[in-house]
């Protein structure tokens, strides 16, 4: 059953770029799992009671007294991953020093010549959570096995172009997001480094050098917008370029690292290693 699993999944993986991606409202978790999970694609989820009664704003977040909470703050061109920067700060110190006068100012980084500055990837104690209003979603089997992520930000910060080694669930709390999915089979196009994360040369797909990557016109991408009370379950190894429209508070999950879990990844390691012997030049 594992190995089938990882087949299955491994087929599905070499599809092209899908025209939509499908959103569902509150779909049965076995359903979910058995169409989705399991065959690798990915979906909105809307509708869901996860989101029953939270927060929507940064003054619904600032009164349950979380602005104690550090995050990790990326500055200058952190689009590079090489060179950005890192300043720790708590939620309010960010909050007040960045976000406030970047959305309420009406700044925009063609009059600023920079990002504006995010605080992105911050694990989240489950104290921290739940102290911000929020309840863990259930979709996947399983505890948890690392702190969720928070990622925060105003209008015009972003994730540069990558891939992650494992499924994730992306819970939008507050704001819209706007993504650029790319699923794997389209990786070989997209000049890609290292793994988890694996990043992409083309950090920006919206202004690709295509004198340096002209490989990348080969790139099929889908796009989704998210919206505050939306979740989208994106499966391993599908590459996306986030942004953020508004203010926007996001966290991620991935599930547990189980024993199978291991077991799996080490499959799919063995069985992308494979193929890459049979597709290399003999001699």
């Amino acid at each position: 059953m594992l190995l089938w699993n990882s087949l299955h999944r491994y087929q599905f993986s070499k599809l092209p770029a899908l025209s939509q991606v499908p959103r569902i409202v509150n779909p049965p978790a076995d359903v979910f799992k058995r169409y989705f999970v399991a065959q690798a694609a990915p979906i909105v989820l809307i509708g869901s009671p996860h989101f029953s009664g939270q927060p929507r704003s940064l003054d619904d977040i600032l009164r349950k007294d979380v602005g104690k909470i550090h995050v990790k703050v990326r500055g200058g061109d952190y689009v590079n991953v090489r060179t950005r920067q890192q300043e720790r700060l708590t939620l309010s110190e960010y909050i007040e020093r960045y976000v406030r006068p970047w959305e309420y100012d009406g700044r925009d980084i063609a009059d600023t010549g920079s990002l504006p500055r995010y605080a992105g990837n911050t694990p989240l104690s489950r104290e921290n959570f739940e102290a911000l209003g929020f309840r863990y979603p259930e979709c996947f089997e399983g505890a948890m096995s690392e702190m969720p992520r928070l990622w925060f930000g105003p209008r015009g910060s972003l994730t540069p172009l990558h891939y992650d080694s494992r499924d994730n669930l992306i819970c939008q709390y507050i704001g819209t997001k706007h993504l650029t999915l790319y699923p794997p089979s389209q990786i070989p196009w997209l000049y890609t480094r290292g793994s988890a994360p694996a990043w992409s040369d083309v950090a920006d797909p919206r202004q690709p050098d295509l004198a340096k990557f002209p490989l990348f016109t080969k790139a099929k991408a889908v796009e989704v917008t998210l919206v505050a009370g939306e979740m989208l379950y994106l499966p391993a190894r599908w590459s996306h370029f986030v942004v953020n429209l508004d203010t926007s508070l996001m966290v991620n999950f991935w599930p547990d690292i189980t024993l199978t879990g291991r077991i799996q990844d080490g499959v799919k390691r063995r069985l992308r290693r494979a193929v890459r012997a049979v597709r290399a030049p003999l001699g």
